[in-house]
C-alpha cells in the first residue's frame, strides 16, 4: 500500500517494576535462574497494584505524540484500539479514548480485540484507512493483566508477562515509502491458546450454578496455553509466513534495520531468527527488561531500539511480526521516522470514568 507514512511511535509501561529474582523465595533460586536463561526476562512492569489499564497506557502515549508534535487533533480521522485488554465489554474502548484525547466527533473509532498479533493487524488496517481517505490515523495497542487482591500468592509462575501500551500515528503522504503486509489466521488450532470460559459460549452464571461461585471465578479467569504446541506454531507457521513474505515482495533482509517481532520469549526469538536466517543482532530483545508485553511488545521494541542510539544515519525501514492467540499472525514492512520514536516512559495515572457501583443498584 502507498501513501501511509508513520509519523511517530511512542510506548509506555506502568510505574511499578518487578524483578524476576523477587520470586526466588516463592519458586526457588534454581528454578528462577533457569527461567531467566530460557525466557530472557530479568524484570517486568506490572499494573495490578496501580490499577492502570491498557487504555491508560495507550492514552498517555498518544498524548505524548500529539503534544510533542503539536499535532492538529482535528486531523485524526480514525482511532483504532488494537488490544484484548478492553475497559468494558461494551462499549468499545476506542470511543472512550477519542473523548479523552479531545479528538473530533468526526473521528471513526473501533477496537480490534486480538492478542499478540493486534499491532501488525492494526498497522495494516490503519494503512488501508489512509488509502481510503483518512488524513491521519491513531493506532493504540497495549496489554495489561488482571488486578489482583492483596496478599495474592500465584500458583503458576507469573514472571513472563509484563504490561505496556503504545501509540502509532500514521498520516497521508504521497511520498511515503510503501507498506507491505501479509496476514494469516489458523483458527483450527484456537484451543492451543485460549481463555475458554470468559465469554458467551460458556457463560458465567451457568458455571456458578454448576460449580459454585469460587470455582466459576477460577474458570472465568483461566488462560490455557499448550507450551510445546505454541513453540511448534512459532517455528513452523510463523517461519513459513515470513518466508512467503520474503518471496512475494522480493525482500532483502539487508534493506531492513531491525525485525521488531513479538517478544514471546528469548528461546522462540533466537530459534525464529535461525530458521529464517535473519541476524539475531538486528532483533531487539525488549523482553529482557519488559517481559512479554503482548501486542505492545513490537512498538515497545521499536522505541527501545531507536531512542537509545544516534539515529541520524538510520532509514527507519523495519519489519514487524506478530503472532499468537487466535491463532493469528502477520508480518508488515514499514518505515518509521527514527527521531520520532520516543523513549519508553512510565505511567501511574489511572483514568476516573465517573462510574460507581452505587449508580447501578
Amino acid at each position: 500500500m502507498q501513501n501511509a507514512k508513520i509519523k511517530a511511535v511512542a510506548a509506555s509501561v506502568p510505574d511499578d517494576v518487578e524483578y524476576t529474582t523477587d520470586y526466588n523465595d516463592l519458586f526457588g533460586e534454581e528454578h528462577v535462574r533457569k527461567f531467566i536463561i530460557s525466557t530472557g526476562v530479568q524484570r517486568r512492569f506490572t499494573s495490578h497494584r496501580l490499577g492502570v489499564t491498557a487504555s491508560d497506557l495507550c492514552c498517555a502515549t498518544a498524548e505524548k505524540i500529539l503534544t510533542e508534535l503539536n499535532y492538529d487533533r482535528n486531523k485524526v480521522d480514525a482511532l483504532i484500539f488494537a488490544s484484548s485488554s478492553r475497559d468494558y465489554l461494551e462499549p468499545v474502548t476506542a470511543t472512550i479514548l477519542q473523548d479523552r484525547l479531545g479528538l473530533s466527533d468526526d473521528c471513526m473509532c473501533y477496537d480490534i480485540p486480538l492478542g499478540c498479533s493486534a499491532y501488525v493487524y492494526g498497522l495494516y488496517l490503519a494503512a488501508m484507512h489512509i488509502n481510503s481517505g483518512c488524513r491521519s490515523v491513531l493506532l493504540l495497542s497495549g496489554s495489561t493483566g488482571e488486578q489482583l487482591p492483596d496478599g495474592y500468592v500465584p500458583s503458576e509462575i507469573p514472571m513472563l508477562f509484563g504490561n505496556g501500551g503504545s501509540a502509532t500515528l500514521l498520516e497521508y503522504d504521497e511520498n511515503a515509502e510503501p507498506t507491505y503486509g501479509l496476514l494469516r489466521s489458523i483458527g483450527r488450532d484456537f484451543k492451543m491458546l485460549v481463555s475458554p470460559f470468559s465469554g458467551q459460549r460458556h457463560a458465567f452464571w451457568p458455571m456458578v450454578q454448576k460449580f459454585g461461585y469460587e470455582k466459576a471465578c477460577a474458570y472465568r479467569d483461566l488462560f490455557h496455553m499448550e507450551g510445546m504446541d505454541v513453540m511448534r506454531f512459532s517455528l513452523k507457521e510463523v517461519v513459513t509466513m515470513i518466508n512467503d513474505f520474503k518471496e512475494r515482495f522480493v525482500c532483502d533482509y539487508d534493506e531492513y534495520e531491525i525485525l521488531a517481532c513479538h517478544q514471546a520469549n528469548k528461546l522462540i526469538i533466537s530459534n525464529l531468527a535461525r530458521k529464517i536466517k535473519f541476524p539475531l543482532s538486528k532483533i531487539p530483545l525488549s523482553i529482557v527488561d519488559y517481559g512479554n508485553t503482548g501486542c505492545a511488545s513490537i512498538p515497545l521494541a521499536i522505541c527501545e531500539h531507536y531512542s537509545n542510539k544516534n539515529t541520524s544515519q538510520d532509514s527507519g525501514k523495519i519489519l514487524t511480526c506478530g503472532f499468537g492467540i487466535g491463532l493469528s499472525l502477520g508480518i508488515v514492512g514499514i518505515t518509521v521516522e527514527p527521531q520520532n520514536c520516543f523513549p519508553v516512559f512510565r505511567v501511574k495515572e489511572r483514568y476516573d470514568d465517573g462510574l460507581s457501583f452505587e449508580d447501578y443498584k
